[in-house]
């Protein structure tokens, strides 16, 4: 590949547009403002990068519109943008005042779809989408060929984007049906109310690695919960590996990691939390997620949560619940380390809980529906003794 050299404002955009397969765009010193708007690609095997030339300091800015603090869903207007399956891109070593937003085109389409059948209730259609059902991630890769039909347009992602070492602030980074991305060693810090999460992967953004990240001061907003966690991987958006990344100081109900609406099949390994309202939470209708040897302290509400709001049901429901959960070797303390409303076949193993809190229909319900606790078919004890035994 070609080095493309820049050193002005101008120069960035020329230099993106122009940019073929393994080309290096490297920016002098500086800060380069106007919002970047990505459409070209890179391949798998020579992805398009940008990054400092040399030691040097390249921050990217731009004048963005800011939503209220009490918006409803994420900002979409961000200083870097790929879209319309611009893909196969590296960011490297630059700091983005303004965050990042990866969409596939087409990508409203496969969010307006499965709205509609959350709305309805309608799990089966949602898990009839390859590599919902089940744990294969080979079949995954056709979801959104599949969605392409149902919805009667292509869905063309934006596949391969990777943030190495890069530093967000003031909006983070919003993914829509684009996959196999990265985010390694970065920091995402200082992000403005109203913009959404630290970083959000939604509407079928499988098989991403977020690895080694330091998160934290997402701004709150009025609206929900959602508008202010750390890392968010929601709208069935399954098969992410989550390790190694410490999200701190999350105010109001800031979530650290959690998944949301059919998200399944993502591993949280050795992740950090810290003053924050739940450490780890696993809302409607993950199936198949895994946490093991995460940490967290100093939360308000919980240390590890799942599906509270099943709390009223008599039974676990596939459109709602949590199903095949692993949650193993973890740790928690200061108050209510463990809580659940709602699972089934689920795995609760060698975690360091002093406190664990199950509603009561869970209470009755847990054993029959094949959950266990410490590889026995028993309900857990509220106040069990911590142990690691087995990690």
């Amino acid at each position: 590949g070609t080095i493309r050299r820049v050193s002005t404002t101008a120069q960035l955009p020329a230099a993106t547009s122009a940019a073929q397969p393994g080309d290096v765009i490297r920016g002098a010193a500086g800060t380069y403002s106007g919002r970047l708007s990505v459409m070209t690609s890179g391949t798998k095997a020579a992805p398009i990068t940008i990054e400092p030339d040399g030691a040097v300091k390249v921050t990217l800015t731009a004048s963005l519109p800011m939503p209220s603090c009490g918006a409803t869903g994420p900002d979409e207007n961000r200083t870097v943008t790929f879209l319309r399956g611009a893909s196969w891109w590296t960011l490297k070593g630059v700091s983005i005042d303004g965050g990042v937003m990866v969409s596939a085109r087409n990508a409203n389409l496969a969010s307006k779809w499965f709205s509609g059948r959350v709305a309805a209730g309608d799990w089966t259609s949602r898990r009839a989408i390859p590599g919902r059902g089940t744990n294969d991630p080979i079949a995954a890769k056709n979801a959104l060929a599949r969605l392409s039909q149902i919805v009667g347009a292509t869905i063309v992602p934006s596949d391969g984007i990777t943030l190495d070492a890069v530093t967000l602030t003031r909006k983070g980074l919003h993914v829509r049906a684009s996959r196999y991305g990265l985010v390694r060693g970065s920091r995402i810090f200082d992000v403005a109310c109203g913009t959404g999460p630290g970083i959000w992967l939604g509407n079928y953004s499988d098989g991403w690695t977020i690895t080694g990240n330091q998160i934290g001061r997402i701004a709150s907003s009025s609206y929900k919960h959602y508008m202010q966690e750390g890392i968010r991987i929601g709208g069935a958006s399954s098969y992410a590996v989550v390790t190694g990344n410490t999200v701190t100081d999350l105010p109001g109900d800031g979530r650290a990691f959690t998944t949301d609406v059919d998200s399944s099949y993502n591993v949280f390994s050795h992740n950090t939390a810290q003053n924050v309202a739940i450490g780890f939470n696993e809302q409607m209708s993950g199936w198949g997620n895994v946490w093991e040897y995460n940490t967290v302290s100093t939360y308000r509400t919980a240390g590890f949560s799942v599906r509270m709001m099943d709390n009223v049901l008599k039974s676990p429901s596939k459109n709602s619940s949590s199903y095949g959960l692993l949650m193993r070797c973890n740790v928690a303390s200061g108050g209510k380390d463990f809580q659940a409303g709602g699972m089934a076949t689920g795995k609760l193993t060698s975690n360091s809980f002093g406190e664990i809190q199950l509603g009561s229909n869970l209470r009755a319900y847990f054993v029959s529906a094949g959950n266990t606790y410490n590889g026995a078919a028993v309900v857990p004890p509220t106040n069990p003794t911590p142990s690691l035994s087995g990690c």
